[in-house]
């Protein structure tokens, strides 16, 4: 074989060999640091959606830049004011102002976009660095309760200066969790005295305790930030042994708890708002179903639940003496609204409602004059006749009196 060809075949191969050793990877993966699904206040700055590890092996991977993808493009205009990506350059896994890629300040979503790209040149060496993306949010309310994921779609969005050479490997989507618009996430729940067991009130009673629950603000899950909630109506139901039974409801109450467990109307537990057909708006009856509501500058006065505390409150019903009644006060997560709506203040589905269970309201034991209070401080508000006790004190007056009269003559006899 001629020189020349032999030459030209060994220079090729030494070439090849020469690039296969100059090829260098990056590989993409979701950090473990990444946060877990949360949610996030309006009118923030800074915050983490997702952040990436990018691992360089077989030598430094020059990019020029990287494009992230979000789900609910539409959404993202509402919700965010900029999205912003920064690169670990010094790999002290943290993020410098310095460090930001693309425009300073980040990029605002456009509505129809589902990607940004930030084209600012890096360097990923031999080991990890790290990549993150975090956002403004806005001050629409339109974004309340709407999700976002955010992404590195494919390979191909992280462009590289040599892409003939180099690679990129993961598993796309490489993809954050779900951050999530609210002011507020409260749990609802039973309080520590709600009624336990079936009651029986006399007539005529006054401020029976129907119900007892409280309102768990949570605090948001890291990296998140929430408000606290802040009531604008709460709607109480009470579902009636019969439509007719709703005459015999005088009043319904709700009062502050002080957290010590007892019903104490009036005193301890202070009165918020009290509602009577009076009320036509905001005492509707539908078939068995009386549903009352709690609303304007009374509910409005009422101090915010500031995210991470709790707040108890308990309803009372009243009673005229026309008849016998039975019904069963609840309160179901729908009738809990907030001033930044439904999706703003989100009450958790963890718990769809909670029962003070049923109260029988009898002729027998009260009678006529219609100022008893039955509350909780009797625990569970068990009604006690005030004449029940009588007949049992004369029976063993008389018990007493035979056996002391049988020992007197039985001394008597001995003595003889």
């Amino acid at each position: 074989m001629p020189v020349k060809p032999i030459l030209a075949v060994f220079l090729f191969l030494v070439a090849l060999g020469a690039g296969s050793v100059a090829a260098a990877t990056v590989n993409v993966t979701l950090s473990g640091a990444s946060p877990a699904n949360f949610e996030n206040r309006l009118s923030d700055t800074g915050v983490e959606v997702a952040r990436f590890v990018l691992t360089g092996s077989g030598g430094s991977v020059v990019c020029t830049g990287v494009t992230i993808t979000f789900t609910n493009p539409t959404g993202a205009d509402e919700a965010f004011t900029a999205v912003r990506l920064f690169y670990d350059a010094n790999g002290n896994n943290t993020f410098e102002a310095g460090e930001e890629l693309g425009t300073p300040g980040g990029v605002a979503p456009n509505g129809s976009a589902a990607t940004i790209s930030f084209n600012t040149g890096f360097t990923v060496p031999v080991g990890s660095r790290l990549l993150q993306v975090t956002v403004n949010t806005g001050s629409n309310p339109a974004a309340y309760g709407q999700g976002f994921r955010f992404s590195i779609a494919a390979g191909a969005d992280v462009a590289l200066s040599s892409p003939g050479t180099d690679n990129v490997t993961g598993t796309f989507p490489v993809q954050g969790n779900t951050v999530t618009v609210r002011n507020s996430v409260t749990n609802l729940l039973a309080g520590t005295g709600n009624p336990a067991a079936l009651r029986t009130v006399p007539r005529g009673t006054q401020n029976a305790a129907g119900l007892h629950f409280r309102l768990d603000c949570l605090a948001a899950i890291t990296p998140g930030e929430l408000v606290g909630l802040k009531l604008q109506t709460l709607t109480v139901s009470l579902n009636l042994g019969s439509a007719a039974h709703a005459t015999v409801i005088s009043a319904v109450s709700l009062f502050n708890d002080d957290f010590d467990a007892l019903f104490e109307p009036n005193t301890q537990d202070i009165l918020v708002q009290t509602r009577t057909s009076a009320d036509v708006a905001q005492w509707q009856l539908s078939g068995a179903v009386l549903s009352v509501t709690f609303d304007g500058a009374a509910i409005a006065a009422l101090s915010q639940v500031n995210s991470g505390a709790v707040r108890a409150f308990w309803v009372g019903v009243s009673f005229n003496t026309s008849a016998d009644a039975q019904l069963e006060v609840i309160l179901n997560r729908t009738g809990i609204l907030g001033t930044a709506g439904g999706e703003g203040d989100f009450i958790s589905t963890a718990i769809a409602s909670v029962s003070g269970n049923v109260i029988t309201v009898t002729g027998s034991g009260g009678g006529g004059g219609g100022s008893k209070s039955n509350g909780v401080g009797e625990e569970g508000g068990c009604a006690v006749s005030e004449v029940g006790a009588l007949p049992w004190l004369m029976a063993l007056l008389a018990l007493l009196t035979l056996i002391l009269q049988t020992r007197v003559k039985a001394q008597g006899a001995w003595r003889h």
